[in-house]
C-alpha cells in the first residue's frame, strides 16, 4: 500500500516537472493599428477633393431648389444661403488647419483664395435671389439675375435651369427669351450635354427662343439684328437663312445708324456669295464714319479676290518646241 502511494507521488512529481520544464507560449500582444501618415501633397489632394465635393453639393442644392421648386412660398427664406455658408466655412476651416501645419504651401494659399472669391460672390448672388423671391415669389427677375451670375462663373447647368424658371414666370417678356438664347448659344457645348442634344439641335433651340422673343417685339430692329447675327456662329453655314434675316432686319431699321449697320452685314453676305458689285453698292450707301474701318476691310477683300480671279484666269504660256 505504502509502495503504491510512493509510486503515485513519484508519477505526479515527474508530470509536474515535465509541465514546468516545457516551453511556454508567449501571450499574444495586440498592437493597435496606426493609419499611415499622409504626405503633404497627398493631404493637399485630399483637401482639393473636399473642396470639389463641397462645390458639387452646393450646385446640387441649388438645382434642387431652383427651377424644380414649385412651392417656393412654402420654403423658409434664406435656407439655401445659410446651408451654403456653413459648407463654405467648413472648407475654409480645413484650409486654415492645413496651412497652420504647412505654412509655406503656396498652392494651398492660392487655392483657398480662389475658393473664397468664388463662393463669396456666389453667396451674395444667392442672397439677392432669396430676397427677390421673398419680396415677390412670382417675379422672374431674381431667377434671370441669378442665371446670369451662374453662367458668367461657369455654372451653366444651373444657369439653364434658372433661365427656364424665369421664362415659366414671364412668357410675355422678350428679354428673358433673348437672354436664355444668347447664353445657350455661347455655351452650346454645355447645352448639348445638358439637354442631350446634337450641336445642330442646340442651334435650332437657340433660333426658336430668338423667334419666340421676336414675336413679342416684331418691329424691333435690335431683336432682329441679334437673331441675324446668330447665323455667323452656326456651322455648317446657313447663308440663305442668314441673308434673309439681315434683309428682314434692314426692313425694320428706322434710324440711319441701323440701316448702315444692316447694309454692312448685307455686304458681307454679298462678298461670301461672290457678288463684288453688290458689295460696293451696299457700302456706297453707308455714311456712318464709325463703320469706315469695316468698309475699307471689305473693299480690300474685294480687290484681293479680284486679283486672285485674274491670276487664275490668265493663260498659261508654254515653251515653244524647237
Amino acid at each position: 500500500m505504502i509502495a503504491r502511494i510512493a509510486s503515485a507521488k513519484s508519477l505526479a512529481l515527474v508530470i509536474g516537472l515535465m509541465f514546468f520544464c516545457a516551453p511556454q507560449r508567449a501571450a499574444a500582444v495586440v498592437v493597435p493599428a496606426v493609419a499611415p501618415k499622409l504626405s503633404v501633397e497627398a493631404e493637399f489632394k485630399a483637401l482639393l477633393a473636399r473642396e470639389e465635393d463641397a462645390r458639387q453639393d452646393m450646385s446640387r442644392w441649388l438645382a434642387e431648389t431652383d427651377a424644380r421648386d414649385e412651392h417656393i412660398t412654402d420654403k423658409p427664406p434664406h435656407v439655401l444661403s445659410f446651408r451654403m455658408e456653413h459648407r463654405f466655412q467648413t472648407v475654409c476651416t480645413a484650409y486654415a488647419d492645413f496651412q497652420s501645419r504647412h505654412p509655406g504651401h503656396a498652392a494651398a494659399k492660392a487655392q483657398e483664395q480662389n475658393f473664397r472669391a468664388d463662393l463669396i460672390e456666389d453667396l451674395e448672388a444667392i442672397r439677392r435671389w432669396e430676397e427677390g423671391r421673398e419680396e415677390d415669389p412670382t417675379s422672374p427677375a431674381p431667377w434671370n439675375e441669378l442665371a446670369h451670375h451662374l453662367s458668367h462663373n461657369g455654372r451653366t447647368t444651373e444657369a439653364f435651369a434658372c433661365f427656364e424658371k424665369s421664362l415659366s414666370l414671364a412668357l410675355r417678356e422678350v428679354v428673358f427669351f433673348f437672354d436664355f438664347a444668347t447664353t445657350l448659344l455661347l455655351y452650346r457645348t454645355d447645352g448639348a450635354r445638358h439637354y442631350k442634344l446634337t450641336e445642330q439641335a442646340v442651334f435650332e433651340k437657340v433660333l426658336t427662343l430668338y423667334r419666340r422673343g421676336m414675336k413679342l417685339e416684331p418691329a424691333s430692329y435690335a431683336r432682329a439684328a441679334s437673331y441675324a447675327e446668330t447665323f455667323y456662329l452656326i456651322t455648317p453655314a446657313r447663308r440663305e437663312e442668314g441673308l434673309a434675316a439681315w434683309h428682314h432686319a434692314h426692313s425694320l431699321a428706322t434710324a440711319d445708324t441701323e440701316r448702315d449697320d444692316a447694309r454692312v452685314h448685307l455686304a458681307r453676305y454679298a462678298l461670301l456669295n461672290r457678288h463684288p458689285n453688290l458689295v460696293r453698292c451696299y457700302l456706297d450707301q453707308v455714311s456712318d464714319p464709325r463703320l469706315d474701318p469695316v468698309k475699307e476691310a471689305l473693299l480690300r477683300r474685294i480687290n484681293e479676290a479680284g486679283k486672285a480671279d485674274k491670276a487664275d484666269s490668265a493663260p498659261v504660256s508654254t515653251p515653244s518646241a524647237k
